[in-house]
């Protein structure tokens, strides 16, 4: 057995949750005593009661208890968790497409053959790199009347207003110019856009 599968290993889940990966096992952290930490096996939900103790600096392991048989050993886990993680990464930096930045880290685990085989499939990575993209950018109201703009939004580089409301009833956005309306205005032929 290869001395960097008995160490322990440290990756963060999308929801910034730190878990300990040892043996090709992934554990979470239940709860920190006095002189140790208890974690949990991440497979608890299919039935496995593997759980494993470390120093309150959870450098060294203490004591494990065994794990269920259904539960799979991957020695590859903490490389798979750290691409992931790297995948998270870049997709809430990045500017670029999600696949283009999916497509260039799978070919650079391509080059290496140990690695290849373990890297986090598009299907697996996909929900994952699409949320972190979201949070960059605000909800979307639920309503037009929750749509808060600034007035640098909805002027033009001239100073002209081009978003404008209906007054009486405030519920039809016009996106144009005082000019444009008046060009509008003039015209046979209109057309609705739902």
């Amino acid at each position: 057995m290869d001395a960097d599968f008995d160490r322990i290993h440290f990756v963060t889940t999308t929801k910034n949750q730190q878990k300990l990966v040892y043996r090709g096992k992934c554990y979470t952290l239940k709860r920190t005593n006095r002189n140790d930490k208890y974690w949990m096996c991440t497979e608890r939900s299919r039935g496995c009661r593997g759980t494993l103790s470390t120093n309150l600096e959870a450098t060294e392991v203490i004591r494990t208890r065994e794990h269920a048989e259904s539960c799979p050993v991957n020695p590859h886990a903490f490389y798979h968790h750290q691409q992931l993680g790297e995948l998270r990464r870049l997709a809430s930096e990045d500017t670029r497409p999600v696949m283009e930045i999916y497509d260039e880290l799978a070919s650079n685990a391509s080059t290496n053959l140990d690695t290849v085989a373990h890297f986090p499939t598009w299907d697996q990575a996909r929900h994952t790199m699409y949320n972190r993209r979201a949070r960059r950018y605000p909800r979307l109201p639920a309503t037009r009347q929750e749509l808060r703009l600034t007035a640098e939004q909805t002027t033009t580089k001239f100073g002209e207003q081009f978003l404008m409301y209906h007054s009486p009833t405030n519920d039809i956005l016009i996106f144009a110019t005082e000019a444009g309306v008046r060009l509008l205005a003039q015209s046979n032929c209109w057309c609705k856009d739902f």
